[in-house]
């Protein structure tokens, strides 16, 4: 009996001993293999600010500085068209012309009117010499001779009257054929050739060559700062606003049409409110090197300022959470005794979530409020590497300085 309480003693410490070192094996590489897998991040301080940026952009058409309907002053028959829509014209060029058979008929008639008219003054003047030479032997009465002179006014009159009607034919003549006012581009054509149009029926559409502009519409609530931007005393050297000042002190504008930008200047800041898109339509005026078509859109951009304390982050240093919730992952320190277990040479940091709100949010960046303080450390990206409560350690790249390109500048607003 004793024997067997020896052997059976023996048998447990030796048991004992090996479940011993297999936790004292176990303990070393569990802290080490910790320590191995710490997760290097990129981080950013978060810097406040007591306001944000938004950049608003406002659509307009670009127009011709001149566009004229042209029509005739007189009706008639289209007899010649010599030119179509898209043809550059110059100033004086002529573009249509109506029949004037009718007009050269007339013509013809007054001509012969005024030769009738001549013949008979020639007549009338005649008798009249004879009468006074008679008159003077005393063979002429005196009511002859009256008679004779009256006669001559009469047809005096009458071939004025008949030259100033052969001239408002002339003038329809010339009026039958539409002249180019300006020099520019054939918008449209409204007609054929063979049709009657009336008096002022439009024929063709001409847009001025030259002095294009843009009508770009802005909300009521704009107004006021597009005046402060025109004031010369407000000079933006660094052209925040799309604007800059020319060396004459006015201000400039930059609207950009199509792909390319062109430096305008603002011809009026609105008038009235338009009844149909509730907007103000302000005008500028474009350079006469611009190849804009006429119709083509333009655009102008505007900041608007709205005083809210916030911070500016990337939009990779954001996480969808529950409910619509947006989160970020805030670095703060460990503990001195877990940063001394861990042995490493690096100081350790503990990922926390913290719930935010988006303000604002552009292409690259976001304007967040929330659970988050000035001066945190917040993780930039690799967000779906990291779970809250994890350990990490600040990437050496994190540590370079480095500027988030915000954008708002408070010397700038």
């Amino acid at each position: 009996m004793p024997r067997i309480s020896s052997r059976y003693t023996l048998h447990v410490l030796i048991l004992t001993a090996f479940l011993g070192g297999c936790n004292s094996s176990n303990s070393e590489p569990t802290a080490q293999a910790e320590q191995l897998h710490i997760v290097s991040v990129n981080a950013m301080t978060l810097t406040p600010s007591d306001h944000y940026m938004v950049t608003r952009e406002y659509v307009g058409i670009v127009q011709a500085g001149q566009q004229s309907n042209l029509g005739f002053e007189l009706g008639g028959k289209i007899a010649q068209i010599f030119v179509d829509v898209g043809d550059k014209i110059q100033e004086g060029d002529p573009l249509i012309v109506l029949d004037t058979q009718l007009l050269k008929t007339s013509a013809d008639q007054l001509t012969a009117q005024q030769a009738q008219i001549t013949a008979q003054l020639e007549l009338v003047n005649a008798n009249l010499k004879r009468q006074n030479t008679l008159k003077k032997k005393g063979f002429s009465a005196e009511s002859e001779i009256d008679n004779l002179n009256s006669q001559r006014n009469a047809l005096r009159a009458n071939y004025r009257q008949v030259g100033a009607t052969l001239a408002a034919n002339r003038l329809q003549q010339e009026k039958s054929t539409i002249y180019a006012p300006y020099s520019g581009t054939i918008g449209a054509r409204y007609i054929s050739k063979g049709d009657v149009v009336n008096t002022g029926s439009p024929t063709l559409t001409l847009l001025s060559s030259n002095r294009k502009e843009a009508h770009v519409g802005i909300p009521a609530k704009q107004l006021a700062r597009i005046n402060q931007l025109s004031q010369p005393s407000f000079i933006n050297t660094k052209n925040r606003d799309n604007t800059k000042t020319n060396s004459n002190g006015k201000k400039q504008w930059i609207l950009r049409i199509g792909d390319k930008s062109y430096t305008t200047t603002l011809l009026n800041p609105g008038a009235s409110v338009n009844l149909n898109s509730r907007s103000i339509t302000l005008r500028f005026e474009l350079p006469d090197s611009i190849t804009a078509i006429d119709g083509e859109l333009a655009y102008l951009q505007l900041d608007d300022k709205h005083a809210d304390n916030g911070y500016w982050v990337p939009l990779s240093a954001m996480t969808d959470g529950l409910r619509g919730v947006w989160n970020v992952y805030v670095l703060s320190e460990k503990s001195a005794d877990e940063n001394n277990a861990l042995e490493s040479s690096k100081k350790t940091l503990r990922v926390e979530r913290r719930s935010v709100q988006v303000l604002y949010a552009n292409g690259k960046q976001a304007y967040i409020s929330g659970a988050i303080n000035a001066g945190e450390k917040l993780v930039s990206n690799g967000l779906h590497r990291l779970v809250p409560g994890q350990t990490v350690v600040i990437s050496e790249k994190s540590w370079l300085p480095k500027k988030l390109p915000l954008p708002l500048i408070d010397s700038e607003v």
